[in-house]
């Protein structure tokens, strides 16, 4: 819902259009946010609250003490710029793969 492109800012995007990707999966969530090195828990059977009835299940609720031993002070904005980066990345990295 943050990261999705598909989504207006009033609707539940977190991150600038530039930075939004089309429909992100649960499992592109667990590695952007373990490969940035933090904890977090997964939650597979919730939606948020806003998005009852519409999208795929699932949310992660990253752990706010591993995000202040990694990164020292930082707020939701820019931890969330932070995973849609690497969930770009990763992106990225998975269609030069299936172009190999």
């Amino acid at each position: 819902m943050y990261f999705d492109s598909s989504r207006s800012r009033g609707f539940g995007r977190r991150v600038p259009s530039s930075m939004a990707v089309r429909s992100p999966t649960i499992e592109e969530l667990v590695k952007a946010v373990s490969n940035l090195g933090l904890e977090f828990e997964v939650y597979g059977d919730k939606k948020h609250p806003s998005n009852w009835f519409d999208g795929p299940y699932g949310y992660i609720a990253v752990r706010k003490d591993s995000i202040i031993k990694r990164f020292g002070s930082m707020n939701k904005r820019r931890l969330l710029m932070l995973i849609a980066k690497e969930i770009i990345r990763i992106r990225q990295t998975t269609v030069q793969l299936k172009g190999v």
